[in-house]
């Protein structure tokens, strides 16, 4: 195992930032610390790093406890969200810069910086921009920096906090392909913080979910996405409709009444993909529903109904040609159907359930 974390607490005053984290994140794999703002994920990456202490609790890394070391001491490569480059420097001069302050008997001769500099700027495919400032480079070119900074002490591990949060949305995408490329590559046991599910979904081995200083959940993407823990996850892994439902004795749905009006209430959770809308009821299993609007979403649409019973209103995400081929019809009346979906009742119990 790579790092372990045993009974972390850390609390700012009042206030409880993590209370007793156990984790532990696999060696050579990239895992995500995912959660909404205040969740604690922040404070865990800083613990990881030593940059925070905790207030109890134990931090090791390959079986070696690490807990009071300082971050030299860690041997950890940190990748800030942005970017922290000296100004002044050039991109060569900041990427050998970890090497040039080594104690006199560590460092490496001029030369074989020279030559893991040049290295490292052919990892991130920047060797032309070596002499080029900070301010004369793009957002994505700086992070590349960064991260090139960050491996040049050859770090036992690598830590990157919101690593892309400051980039714009296409910059954003590209660098987390080159992110997974790149780790694919070198095998470095990394952890990088984000709000982004879809960022953690698609770059990370393993995700890590955290609410109110608490581990929610941990996993693969596929695990947290398909087979989520409770509530929570369910509803901050992607868009999601929540209904307060009632099953009755035959299976079917009644979407009516107020939440917590029923003691046999469930919460009901269908993804917009699950959607399914249909022209006709052939089965008697369909929902009575009505367009209300819709936006285009490249080849996907996401059209909004409002049941007929009730009122409730549905997102779907149905593809463009059956939206296409609906909207032809022009049918006012349509009908929903759930495809796959999760049930949470009273007792706290998870039940898949397909209509």
């Amino acid at each position: 195992m790579g790092i372990e974390l045993t009974g972390i607490n850390k609390n700012f005053g009042d206030f409880v930032a993590l209370s007793n984290i156990n984790l532990s994140i696999p060696s050579g794999e990239i895992s995500a610390l995912l959660g909404p703002s205040g969740s604690g994920k922040t404070t865990l990456l800083r613990i990881i790093a030593g940059l925070e202490t905790p207030d109890s609790g134990s931090v090791s890394f390959f079986g070696e406890d690490t807990t009071w070391k300082q971050i030299r001491e860690r041997k950890v490569g940190f990748v800030f969200q942005h970017y922290a480059l000296f100004k002044h420097m050039s991109v060569f001069e900041n990427i050998a810069f970890g090497l040039k302050v080594r104690p006199r008997a560590l460092r490496p001769s001029k030369e074989e910086i020279r030559e893991k500099v040049f290295s490292l700027l052919s990892m991130v495919q920047l060797e032309s921009l070596a002499n080029r400032l900070p301010n004369e480079l793009s957002g994505g070119q700086k992070q590349r920096v960064a991260l090139a900074r960050a491996l040049a002490v050859e770090p036992k591990v690598l830590l990157l906090d919101e690593p892309f949060g400051a980039l714009d949305a296409k910059v954003r995408q590209e660098l987390r392909r080159w992110l997974r490329f790149l780790h694919d590559e070198i095998h470095i046991t990394s952890v990088f913080v984000t709000h982004d599910q879809e960022e953690a979904l698609e770059v990370s081995d393993n995700i890590v979910i955290l609410n109110k200083g608490m581990i929610e959940q941990t996993g693969s993407p596929e695990d947290v996405y398909d087979h989520p823990a409770n509530p929570f996850v369910y509803s901050f892994l992607g868009n999601v409709n929540l209904f307060h439902a009632r099953l009755d004795h035959e299976g079917a749905l009644n979407l009516g009444g107020a939440e917590g009006s029923h003691p046999d209430e469930v919460s009901f959770f269908v993804r917009p993909h699950d959607v399914s809308i249909s022209l006709s009821n052939d089965d008697g299993k369909g929902i009575e529903a009505r367009i209300v609007d819709h936006r285009l979403l490249g080849n996907r649409v996401r059209v909004n109904v409002k049941t007929l019973s009730g009122g409730k209103e549905i997102e779907a995400d149905i593809d463009k040609k059956r939206w296409n081929s609906i909207k032809q019809e022009g049918q006012e009346t349509i009908f929903i159907t759930f495809l796959g979906a999760k049930i949470y009742s009273k007792d706290e119990n998870w039940s898949n359930y397909v209509i």
